[in-house]
């Protein structure tokens, strides 16, 4: 397995300070959208279909900020690590993160088997009756 190594260092702060700058764009043009539903009052007949649709669309809106948000702040986090000279190890058993994941995503706080166990804890299977 194929580790970060601190040399690595400069080509993912780079990583993750993109990443940053994309996410807080997404952000802020998601702050910018209108609300439609308000901004079609007065302006033509409304449509319970297109209200309906609008909501949706709000709420979509809504769930990609939350989305986007919690990714920030794992990428605030992973600079936060780069600092400290405790990027790619794994926050609950100290192991190395496999570089291929971190290449993939370079806020990466755990290694696959830790992260799995966290996905199955949040999201664990219903058991068959």
């Amino acid at each position: 397995m194929d580790t970060y190594d601190n040399q690595d260092e400069p080509r993912f702060a780079l990583l993750l300070r993109q990443r940053e700058e994309t996410i807080r764009a997404e952000l802020r043009a998601l702050d910018n959208l209108p609300n439609t539903v308000n901004s079609m009052v007065g302006h033509e007949v409304l449509d319970f279909k297109d209200v309906a649709v609008e909501e949706t669309m709000a709420r979509l809106d809504r769930a990609n900020a939350h989305r986007l948000e919690a990714e920030l702040l794992q990428v605030v986090s992973a600079q936060r690590r780069i600092a400290e000279h405790h990027y790619g190890k794994c926050l609950d058993c100290g192991e190395a993160i496999d570089l291929r994941r971190l290449q993939a995503l370079p806020s990466s706080a755990y290694c696959a088997a830790c992260q799995t166990r966290h996905e199955h804890e949040k999201f664990p299977r219903h058991q068959a009756l």
